[in-house]
């Protein structure tokens, strides 16, 4: 780049940066003339806790985030899902017979 085109830029730059500030001075006016208006409190809020309604908060209620299982069936890994071997320990789901679980041979003829 030559001289010119630098003092160019800079000159560009400056000028673009000075209309920037103008025009937000501009729009956003000056900020000592700026005033906010807001309500006040027309109850006072104390610093004693009140006590809560029993009803309502429940030491001994369920909590509902906990996964509960009707019945003998118990989440042995906690993971939240009762697998296929904790099914079977609790006598929902059956064990699979030996013909269930072998495989088929394939057909190496072809066809």
């Amino acid at each position: 780049m030559k001289q010119s085109d630098i003092f160019t830029l800079i000159l560009i730059a400056g000028i673009g940066t000075l209309a920037a500030f103008f025009l937000c001075n501009a729009i956003m006016g000056d900020p000592d003339l700026a005033t906010t208006e807001y309500k006040t409190l027309s109850k006072v809020i104390e610093n004693r806790l009140a006590t809560p309604d029993p009803e309502i908060f429940n030491g001994y209620a369920v909590n509902p985030t906990v996964e509960v299982y009707v019945g003998s069936c118990v989440d042995m890994d906690q993971n939240g899902i009762l697998d296929m071997a904790e099914l079977i320990a609790c006598g929902r789901e059956e064990a699979p017979t030996e013909e269930e679980t072998e495989e088929t041979p394939e057909d190496t003829t072809g066809e």
